[in-house]
Order: structure tokens, then C-alpha cells, then sequence
């Protein structure tokens, strides 16, 4: 299994070339597009470590401690309303559940969150399942060109 730690500005060169390798595949597959988080510098992955409206943990493999991903996620305007802004993990760590875990960690970390947002590219279906499975609802979408559309996902908590 994996377990999550706050990530502090000394992960920053790991996480960021992590983020990278799990991010270059969308920038090769449907072009050069600005908001694709493979294009981040290691100025901005501190950034948004150390944001004070945000929470950046790094994932890792729970036996050998080795670092396989992160995610990323801040505070909105409206307390408590989460959006998820990087998600992430090592090739090689992808669809085997960690996920999932990850996620439901996230949401039990936050139990006074009760609106989560994410955004992901439509054409990626497994991206886009895997956010249903785990109770987000399509709410907005947006063509950036043609063959990539963003869908921003909304999960609402009732408790």
C-alpha cells in the first residue's frame, strides 16, 4: 500500500520530476498546452508546497518509503470547497488502487470539506471514471482545441 506525508520544499525536486514523467504523455498526445503541469518549474512546485490555502503531500511506498507521487490541492474562496490540482503518481504505480486511497485519505484529512472540485481531460476515460467511481459529477466542460476538452468534476459530501 502507499501512505501520505505534507510535503516539505526539500521534496520539491522529486515531486517535480515525478509530476513530470506522469504529465509529458498529455502534452505529447494532444499538444503543447499551457496548463498542462509538465511545463511547472521548480519555483512554482515550491509555491504551492508552501501555500498557506493549500496542501501538497507527497505519496510513498509504504515498504520502501521510495517517493511514487503527489497530490496537490487548495483552499477556494468559499471555506470549506477543496479543488484538487495535481494528482499524480510514478509510472509503474498507476491503476493498481492507490488512487483511491489517496483520495479517501484526502477526503478523511478533511471531513469539514464538503465540496471538492478536480478538473481532467475529457478524452482520458479512465481519468475520467476514476473520478466518477469515486463520486464526482461532471459539472462544466471547456474545448481548449479540438481533441482536448477540459471537464471540471464536482464532488459534494453529505454527511
Amino acid at each position: 500500500m502507499v501512505k501520505m506525508m505534507k510535503a516539505q520544499i526539500e521534496d520539491a525536486p522529486i515531486l517535480l520530476q515525478i509530476q513530470k514523467e506522469a504529465f509529458i504523455k498529455y502534452a505529447k498526445k494532444y499538444g503543447d498546452f499551457e496548463s498542462n503541469p509538465y511545463h511547472m518549474d521548480l519555483h512554482r512546485m515550491e509555491f504551492n508546497i508552501k501555500y498557506r490555502y493549500g496542501q501538497y503531500y507527497k505519496i510513498l511506498d509504504e515498504k520502501s518509503l521510495e517517493m511514487i507521487g503527489g497530490i496537490f490541492c487548495f483552499e477556494l474562496d468559499e471555506k470549506p470547497i477543496m479543488k484538487i490540482a495535481q494528482f499524480y503518481f510514478k509510472n509503474g504505480y498507476q491503476h493498481l488502487g492507490y488512487g483511491t486511497y489517496v483520495l479517501n485519505e484526502l477526503f478523511r484529512l478533511n471531513e469539514n470539506v464538503k465540496t471538492w472540485y478536480v478538473d481532467t481531460i475529457m478524452q482520458e476515460e479512465y481519468n475520467l471514471e476514476f473520478y466518477r467511481h469515486l463520486g464526482f459529477e461532471i459539472i462544466d466542460e471547456e474545448e481548449e482545441h479540438e481533441g482536448l476538452t477540459f471537464v471540471t468534476l464536482m464532488k459534494k459530501i453529505i454527511s
